[in-house]
């Protein structure tokens, strides 16, 4: 990965370039995965591109494709290496989704029986049950 050109203020590429420590669990030619250093979860592993792309509407298929291949590959390793239960992947892109670093990436966050972070119960408590007419307007709106 040397002799690239890359943002230089990118911390992801500065870690994929050896610039930054991290502590990688997976790394191929074309995806890197580490831990994150502000772990939601034991095992919080962040799986990114090796080429800079800013969200998921920049990343072209192969990366794209590539990086969710590690992250299963990941997520494997996290079920039977330190027996999650269960597995979240999360992403981000623009600034009110909660996009803070600006390298398309994606979060494979390991879950156990009674760790306590309750996404359905935050979705429902947030969601409505929405009606065959409001889904098809709204359908229609974003296809056109």
């Amino acid at each position: 990965m040397s002799g690239e050109d890359y943002p230089k203020d990118c911390v992801f590429c500065r870690i994929i370039h050896g610039e930054e420590e991290a502590t990688f669990i997976y790394r191929d030619a074309n995806v890197s995965a580490f831990l994150d250093i502000h772990p939601l979860f034991e095992g919080h592993v962040l799986v990114v591109p090796n080429k800079h792309f800013s969200n998921i509407m920049d990343v072209d298929s192969e990366s794209l494709n590539a990086t969710m291949q590690a992250a299963k590959l990941v997520s494997e390793m996290l079920v039977k290496n330190l027996k999650a239960d269960g597995i979240n992947i999360v992403h981000s892109t623009g600034k009110s989704a909660g996009q803070t670093i600006y390298h398309f990436h994606l979060h494979v966050l390991p879950r156990h029986a009674g760790d306590d972070v309750q996404f359905q119960r935050w979705w429902f408590s947030r969601s409505h049950k929405a009606s065959r007419e409001e889904l098809d307007a709204l359908g229609a709106r974003i296809i056109r």
